[in-house]
């Protein structure tokens, strides 16, 4: 009997609560409430997932797992335990423990409830659910062009920034430059194109300068409505910049000369000063 696949058991005996399932002299028990509701017939063969059960106790059932030790799936975050991992529904009644020795590091990284994970399934003294790495993935050659925009799942995130594999099965890097905030693993995004090389599709999570602009300006705003003044000028280094805000210089001179056009602010002794409570769907 192999363990975390689909194995064809003769159906040994009925007990007050299952069946007793065999192949090879080894035993196996069922229970009812894994029969799918079926009364299954002494000596007749039946196909079963074998896995562990809540007490670590080798189990069958007949509902059919969306992974077996043989089939990867794209999988639904189901639970999360910050000292254990995060559980993904596979389709049978126990769902699938993806330990955190296997995630991100940063807590503000891992999955959250009803994001996916693609996950191999190993068989250890229990089940777990393996994240696959972007090498792992099966990519389609399907053309993708500059410009496009493509959803799907981040499958690795990092100090460099993150990976993507689209609806499409094609993997996308976005840079960290390209991004304006965290992203998580196995959360579902939308990566706008911006390269495609012979070995690398590389991507952005930044929207349209003009959208951009607005979302700089407001987070800007935010800030000067907070502490009415800041030390940040259009001439601030970009480390200075950085510092406070997740934006490029030359993103903060693009926003803060919106602000300063819709006379949000002024500019005075090196200071950036909030000039007022005036509406914020002024930026445009």
């Amino acid at each position: 009997m192999k363990i975390g696949e689909i194995n064809k058991l003769r159906v040994l005996r009925k007990t007050d609560l299952g069946y007793m399932l065999e192949k090879n002299k080894q035993s196996v028990f069922l229970h009812n409430n894994e029969t799918k509701h079926q009364t299954l017939i002494t000596g007749t063969e039946v196909d079963a997932f074998l896995y562990y059960d809540f007490k670590n106790r080798l189990a069958a059932t007949l509902y059919q797992p969306l992974v077996t030790v043989n089939k990867t799936a794209l999988l639904k975050v189901v639970g999360v335990n910050k000292g254990l991992g995060v559980f993904v529904d596979i389709g049978i009644n126990k769902d699938l423990l993806v330990s955190a020795d296997d995630l991100p590091k940063s807590f503000s990284s891992w999955p959250q409830v009803d994001d996916k994970l693609f996950v191999r399934l190993e068989v250890k003294t229990r089940l777990l659910g393996k994240p696959l790495k972007p090498q792992e993935l099966k990519e389609s050659t399907t053309p993708i062009g500059t410009g496009e925009k493509l959803n799907g799942y981040i499958v690795e995130v990092n100090n460099f920034g993150a990976n993507v594999f689209t609806d499409e099965a094609r993997l996308v890097f976005v840079h960290h430059t390209q991004m304006r905030k965290r992203y998580r693993l196995g959360q579902r995004v939308e990566v706008n194109i911006i390269r495609v090389s012979e070995h690398t599709i590389n991507g952005s999570f930044i929207l349209q300068k003009e959208a951009m602009i607005s979302l700089d300006a407001a987070m800007i705003l935010k800030y000067l409505k907070a502490n009415q003044k800041m030390s940040l000028t259009s001439d601030s280094s970009p480390e200075e910049i950085r510092a406070v805000f997740p934006m490029s210089k030359k993103a903060f001179k693009r926003a803060l000369g919106n602000l300063y056009k819709n006379d949000e602010v002024k500019f005075e002794n090196n200071f950036t000063i909030y000039t007022g409570d005036k509406d914020e769907e002024k930026i445009s």
